[in-house]
């Protein structure tokens, strides 16, 4: 059976009362690509094979990085009812010729060096959260990388899903997406509550997902600081007290703490809502994709290792992807993409009050990925925004449609009846 033939039984029909209490659908933002004139270049973990190994304290580097990475084997926890896969993770170098799905999630566990703003020390935030849930598929011919973001507020069924001592949870229809970490990981594992979303995102898009990284708040700043800061144009000035962001308009030097609070500032910024930052979260990822790719690491090992030491820091993986030699192996083969082939987009929705539902677009995005299509480029239609502000059950939302150079586009338009609007450019900032 193709790897993606069988969708979940159980799966509800997208959008099929978001209609009734919101606005018109939402439909896929401008899926936008990084600058086409700069190629993507063998980052990070997948040069390592290369470059640590190429002087003197190799072997030793190389141990330090993998040491850094948390890896979790979830084969048990995600059970037997899900999409159909053509065959198990090949070793790697072996999985050329097929398409990837990895499910990046960004998670919300303010303890330790995870707590950067004092929130988890103050008793503000309780438990594990998903604060940003992107899936990321790579073609099979390793000539497009698409990103899409599934909105926390979105409303879907959890299955049951299993806990590390054996114990399942309960089915929950109808609840915020971001709530499917927190029940996997009620226990404190990352590796259940990864599982738990998995499961989630394959009952919500049919779409098998071979495998996934967990970013914790810490690992994103330290990553931010290695590369010295990110160069990022600000619209608008900001002062935002409750996110302790004060930025002036115009190009800034964003620091990793920085970075982190203006990718989840809300209140003083846009309408307010979880959806609003999505354009922020995806720019920021951009830009900071766009200051590796431009500083050439494989030419200076010690900015090199630098680098890889605060990625892989606070990351935790599935057996898969977080195999050093597997990410050299999958980097190698993308050593020939284009950084235009790199698209981010969000999934397509409909406002359901403070919420939102999947649209019939978003069946038409999550097909387009099963059958490794590219993704619906075009903005055809918009939404309203909410009437009321959704209620803090969690942190921030995942990115939305922006690269470096161009300015994020809202989730959120003015006006009901479809349009297509170009995305205006704004200046790109350099060190």
């Amino acid at each position: 059976m193709p790897r993606h033939a069988m969708r979940p039984p159980q799966r509800p029909s997208a959008g099929a009362d978001g209609g009734a209490d919101g606005g018109a659908p939402v439909a896929p933002r401008h899926a936008v690509s990084l600058d086409p004139h700069r190629r993507l270049r063998r980052l990070g973990a997948g040069a390592l094979g290369v470059a640590l190994f190429a002087g003197s304290g190799a072997a030793m580097a190389y141990s330090d990085i993998q040491g850094n990475i948390a890896q979790h084997d979830i084969t048990d926890l995600l059970g037997e009812d899900r999409p159909s896969a053509t065959a198990e993770a090949a070793p790697v170098d072996q999985r050329a010729g097929e398409d990837i799905n990895l499910l990046v999630m960004g998670s919300d566990v303010r303890e330790g060096d995870s707590d950067v703003d004092g929130a988890g020390a103050a008793g503000v935030v309780a438990g594990m959260r998903s604060d940003t849930t992107m899936i990321a598929h790579v073609s099979a011919d390793r000539s497009r990388v698409d990103v899409v973001s599934i909105p926390r507020d979105t409303l879907v069924d959890i299955p049951s899903c299993t806990l590390p001592d054996g114990t399942t949870t309960s089915e929950q229809s109808d609840v915020m997406f971001n709530s499917a970490f927190q029940t996997g990981g009620q226990t404190g594992d990352v590796g259940a509550a990864a599982a738990c979303t998995i499961r989630t995102v394959e009952k919500l898009t049919g779409i098998f997902i071979d495998d996934f990284v967990v970013v914790d708040f810490a690992g994103f700043t330290r990553m931010v600081d290695a590369l010295g800061g990110v160069p990022m144009y600000i619209d608008e000035d900001i002062d935002d007290a409750e996110a302790g962001l004060r930025l002036a308009q115009g190009c800034q030097i964003l620091d990793g703490t920085t970075a982190l609070g203006y990718a989840r500032a809300r209140k003083s910024l846009d309408d307010g809502s979880d959806i609003s930052r999505i354009g922020r979260q995806q720019e920021l990822v951009a830009a900071i994709a766009r200051e590796a790719l431009g500083k050439n690491l494989l030419t200076d090992l010690p900015a090199l290792y630098q680098f890889l030491d605060a990625a892989t820091s606070t990351l935790t993986t599935g057996r898969y992807i977080g195999g050093l030699t597997t990410m050299a192996g999958l980097a190698s083969s993308l050593r020939g993409l284009e950084a235009g082939g790199i698209a981010f987009a969000t999934m397509p929705f409909e406002w359901a009050g403070p919420r939102v539902r999947p649209t019939v677009e978003a069946e038409e995005l999550w097909d387009a990925i099963a059958a490794d299509e590219p993704i619906q480029a075009t903005l055809t239609g918009t939404g309203e925004t909410p009437t009321e502000e959704p209620t803090a059950t969690a942190t921030a939302t995942p990115g939305a449609t922006t690269a470096p150079g161009q300015e994020p586009t809202s989730s959120v338009a003015p006006t009901s009846a479809p349009t297509a609007e170009p995305t205006p450019t704004i200046p790109v900032c350099t060190k």
